[in-house]
């Protein structure tokens, strides 16, 4: 996102939620997850943290990938795991398309997790609910444990 429409939104954003019924407190707002737009400074960030990235591939115009970011990730506890396990990045799919294409993105919404080494642990298309989503996401988790199990063995 661009820091003039960056700027744009916070600001709109505070113009209409800063006002109240009775214009004394601002309405408190759903927990959102803090968005990474450059994968290379997210894969660094990844890197020194030993954290996967997640990828999620999105459009201004597709539906479900508003509808997978506002309902499925927008759940208080997908926000903390999300937060606590990866290190999230948000692509747009037009913008981004030198990556889209790289990673074989073909459908929206896009989820792919990459490990701190750049090895594919998941890649799922589609709309999926909060709880299964949050299972979709433990696999990977799950498939980079094996790996680091897999290369441990094959050190000793």
């Amino acid at each position: 996102m661009d820091r003039r429409r960056f700027v744009a939104t916070v600001l709109g954003g505070v113009g209409l939620y800063g006002l109240s019924s009775t214009g004394a407190f601002a309405l408190p707002t759903a927990p959102k997850i803090k968005w990474h737009n450059d994968l290379k400074s997210a894969y660094k960030i990844g890197k020194t943290r030993d954290k996967p990235l997640l990828i999620l591939f999105s459009a201004t115009w597709c539906t479900y990938c508003h509808k997978l970011i506002r309902e499925s990730l927008g759940d208080k506890k997908m926000v903390e795991f999300v937060e606590s396990q990866f290190v999230p990045v948000l692509l747009d799919f037009d913008k981004d398309n030198k990556v889209a294409k790289i990673l074989e993105v073909e459908s929206l919404p896009c989820t792919v997790v990459l490990s701190p080494q750049a090895d594919l642990l998941l890649q799922v298309n589609g709309f999926q609910k909060t709880v299964a989503y949050r299972e979709t996401l433990q696999t990977a988790l799950d498939k980079r444990d094996e790996l680091i199990q897999q290369a441990r063995a094959i050190e000793k």
